[in-house]
């Protein structure tokens, strides 16, 4: 194929003649290769590729876009850009994909946060006030920019524009949901281009009814949550008895110190002994044998690595000792395994009864389907008992399937945590 002249349509690959290299042209091997899409032009001696596509579309000044409610801030809004009217369609840079509404510019009256005038998934009309170094918008400055189409967020059907209700213009026809949106005059038209009014109900330059703007307190509102945001919060947000009672109240209260807080019940507190001092104490929390229970000078001592090496190996004898009576509590588990999926617990209580008293029989299941998952644990409740029946249920079948059958040991096999020999339980402030 001979080489593209001037005034051709070539693509990618193509050679092309001409001068010096130009855009779009490159030097392979002595040749010169169009390196993308478009017409051969001579530009001053060079020999150039014209791309008809003019690439991505740049915001400018005074640009109107048609853009979606991404996520509400405090004190602003950000905009996904999805079209600048009256332009051909063209994918935008990243850098200018979103673009912030501060909230003095959505609409010419008093608003707390964005949320009070728009939510996100509305679809809004605004204008380009600022490129650098953050592209920002208006709504405020002509009555075709706002909201255009909103989504009620209870739902999820269309708002329909309403004046049943004082300083609310949308409503839900599904739902009870009514709220304000800074709605453009031609809400739900179809995004007009002209100049025509369709919707009277935003009253552009006003701002609230005294009624609304002594409701506009932010006392217990979330800023860009507002009451006349969301119907579902309501005007009073008192904090829940049991979130209270939880001890969900303010961090600044304790106890009886004042602060929400102060009604919260204590922890309930368990008495214990030191397993380093053999002092008696209490900890917020239920001992586990076999691991320190530490009383505050002895955390203390500990910590600081002041502990006498007598006192703490003395305090080991004590653990193992507290394990081994805790082994004997526990009577002696068996893990099951390859067990037949139709094999009940029943079956194991019976089969594995013969050789002594048992104290739990599970077998596992799967969470969502409730069927077997072909393992189980049998617990004997003396534990040289389940040790004896261990040997002798070697080599025992189910369904004509050989069973796994052995001890069932604990994960971290009695030993130290993480803390200096710790374990698992911090040591609880001594109360004497």
């Amino acid at each position: 194929m001979s080489a593209a002249s001037e005034g051709e349509f070539v693509t990618p690959g193509r050679e092309v003649s001409g001068g010096d290299v130009g855009e779009g042209v490159a030097e392979v091997d002595g040749r010169l290769v169009a390196t993308r899409v478009g017409q051969v032009k001579m530009v001053d001696g060079s020999v150039t590729v014209d791309s008809p596509n003019d690439g991505p579309r740049m915001p400018e000044m005074g640009d109107v876009i048609i853009g979606e409610v991404n996520r509400l801030q405090t004190k602003t809004a950000e905009v996904k850009i999805l079209h600048i009217e009256g332009k051909p369609n063209r994918d935008l840079p990243a850098e200018q994909l979103f673009g912030d509404i501060f909230v003095a510019e959505v609409v010419d009256r008093f608003l707390p946060a964005p949320g009070d005038a728009m939510r996100t998934r509305d679809l809004i009309r605004a204008e380009v006030i600022q490129l650098k170094p953050v592209l920002r918008l208006s709504t405020k400055h002509k009555p075709r920019y706002g909201v255009l189409r909103a989504i009620c967020p209870a739902c999820g059907d269309i708002l329909e524009p309403s004046d049943a209700v004082d300083d609310f213009n949308v409503a839900c026809t599904r739902c009870d949901y009514t709220a304000y949106r800074a709605l453009s005059d031609d809400y739900g038209a179809g995004f007009s281009e002209g100049e025509d009014s369709f919707s009277t109900l935003n009253r552009g330059g006003e701002r609230w009814t005294p009624k609304a703007e002594a409701r506009l307190s932010h006392d217990g509102a979330r800023p860009y949550l507002s009451i006349l945001a969301d119907f579902r919060r309501g005007e009073k947000h008192e904090i829940p008895k049991e979130f209270l009672n939880s001890g969900g109240g303010s961090r600044g209260g304790r106890g009886d110190r004042g602060g929400r807080g102060g009604d919260r019940p204590r922890r309930e507190m368990t008495k214990t002994k030191c397993t380093l001092c053999g002092d008696n104490c209490e900890v917020p929390f239920k001992p586990t044998p076999g691991k320190p229970i530490r009383c505050r000078p002895c955390m203390d001592k500990v910590e600081s690595g002041e502990a006498d090496a007598d006192d703490l190996a003395k305090e080991r004898g004590v653990l193992i000792k507290a394990r081994e009576n805790a082994r004997e509590s526990e009577g002696f588990k068996m893990f099951i395994g390859g067990l037949p999926y139709e094999a009940t617990e029943d079956e194991l209580s019976e089969l594995f009864g013969e050789h002594g008293e048992l104290k739990e029989v599970h077998i596992a299941t799967d969470r969502e389907t409730g069927k077997s998952r072909g393992f189980a644990f049998v617990t004997y409740s003396d534990r040289k008992v389940g040790s004896a029946a261990l040997a002798k249920l070697k080599g025992t079948k189910i369904g004509g399937r050989s069973l796994t059958i052995q001890e069932s040991k604990p994960r971290d096999g009695g030993g130290r945590g993480r803390g200096g020999g710790r374990g698992g339980n911090r040591g609880g402030r001594e109360r004497r």
